[in-house]
């Protein structure tokens, strides 16, 4: 059985809203409480965090603080329905060292994007070969390829992935959009991570 979901929010507020359509995109089936109308709901806010804040979803025992999309998807319970899959249509590794230094990089952390599949999501958000990913939202790329594949499986037709990217000095900020139908010539995400005995050929995008 699937733990219960819990919304806390406030009428007008517009993280709380966008919360409630996530939800509603996903047919998450939730019970909503407003704090300016649910004096019971401030009360179990401010015995669980201190301070009354919105919107906070409770899965079972556990607060997800704000709207945030990555831990939503990580937590909330799956439909039992066929799952979907977004491509990200381009092939990334772990910066190494060498990367880094190669690429000016401040430190070493982020992935290298390789070959761009055309018409790919990573195509439309104007991804090129050799960007350097070093942020998925509010979060610094630390773990590599193996944290972009998990922030890429997350993700559902129709959602926005924000990246940061540093491309020859300059960061910048893209926005990655997937379809919300996946077009049948792009095949699911599978990006894919060379190591430095490889690194010189050229991997196909996923």
């Amino acid at each position: 059985m699937s733990d219960a979901v819990t919304v806390f929010v406030r009428s007008g507020d517009p993280a709380s809203e966008a919360t409630l359509r996530y939800l509603d995109q996903r047919g998450v089936a939730y019970k909503k409480r407003d704090v300016l109308s649910d004096p019971s709901a401030t009360a179990i806010l401010f015995g669980r965090l201190g301070r009354v804040v919105v919107p906070v979803v409770q899965v079972g025992e556990r607060l997800i603080v704000g709207h945030d999309p990555v831990q939503l998807a990580r937590f909330l319970p799956r439909p039992d329905s066929e799952e979907q899959h977004v491509s990200f249509g381009a092939s990334v590794r772990t910066v190494t060292s060498e990367i880094a230094q190669e690429k000016h990089l401040p430190a070493t952390y982020g992935v290298e994007v390789g070959q761009v599949k055309p018409g790919s999501p990573a195509e439309a958000a104007g991804i090129l070969p050799g960007d350097v990913i070093t942020g998925i939202g509010p979060y610094t790329v630390n773990g590599g390829a193996d944290q972009f594949r998990r922030a890429v499986s997350l993700r559902q037709p129709g959602d926005t992935m924000m990246l940061t990217v540093w491309r020859e000095g300059d960061i910048s900020e893209l926005a990655v959009a997937f379809p919300a139908e996946t077009p049948p010539e792009i095949a699911p995400d599978v990006p894919a991570e060379t190591t430095a005995e490889t690194a010189a050929e050229e991997v196909p995008p996923a």
